[in-house]
């Protein structure tokens, strides 16, 4: 089986970005617009968060007026432009159009497979907050992810996918070490140091599009090596 070349899907992750950048602006265009909302209140909802969980201020709390519907436009929106991108890079430009998912099917598997991946991972982090630990479920439940590009793309889900050591290895260094990485130099680090608020809105955009569009580049590859 394939092991899934690091190098070459790190590098062919923005090279297809750069090459189809058109094509991906046009399925960006709308669920941004659902994002905005959310977004705006970006900041107050951080002072509500410290006051919460930093200032343990729980009663003073009150939650901004709509925000379960700018959380609901956020959700759709964010899982129609994965949906979009992985079908992209699978399907081609052709499957693709400006307007968002409306596969509502779709959206709530999306929605029960990103909760039980997330539930997986944060477990660990909320028993005894084991960093190593959640890395651990992270390795175990990565092949799980790439059921998430056999939803965007209409095909049945896959609970095993018998992949190699190595290229298991591979798939979670890609999807959750790099991503982590990357996150911790551009925005966590240079929290310290002080670095610009819109380059580390830049480096996570980018990061949520390069992680996306390899996750589907290594579903390719996987299942090119099975057939």
């Amino acid at each position: 089986m394939n092991q899934l070349p690091i190098n070459k899907i790190f590098v062919a992750g923005f090279a297809f970005a750069i090459v189809h950048w058109k094509k991906i602006v046009e399925i960006s265009i709308i669920p941004v617009l659902f994002f905005l909302p959310l977004l705006m209140l970006m900041p107050e909802l951080m002072t509500l968060v410290e006051q919460m969980f930093v200032n343990k201020l729980f009663e003073s709390v009150t939650l901004p007026e709509n925000i379960g519907i700018y959380s609901v436009l956020f959700l759709y929106g964010i899982i129609s432009l994965y949906i979009n991108l992985y079908r992209l890079v699978v399907l081609g430009g052709e499957s693709v159009s400006i307007f968002p998912v409306l596969d509502f099917t779709k959206i709530v598997r999306f929605i029960a497979l990103t909760l039980l991946v997330g539930f997986v991972n944060i477990v660990p982090l909320i028993l005894n907050n084991s960093l190593w630990l959640s890395l651990l479920m992270s390795f175990l439940v990565v092949p799980i992810t790439l059921n998430f590009v056999n939803i965007a793309i209409g095909n049945p889900l896959k609970y095993r996918w018998g992949l190699s050591f190595p290229t298991h290895m591979n798939l979670f260094f890609l999807q959750v070490i790099v991503p982590r990485l990357i996150i911790f130099m551009f925005v966590y680090l240079p929290s310290i140091i002080g670095l610009n608020i819109g380059m580390k809105w830049m480096v996570m955009v980018l990061t949520f599009y390069w992680g996306s569009i390899t996750l589907a580049l290594c579903y390719q590859l996987i299942n090119t090596s099975d057939t």
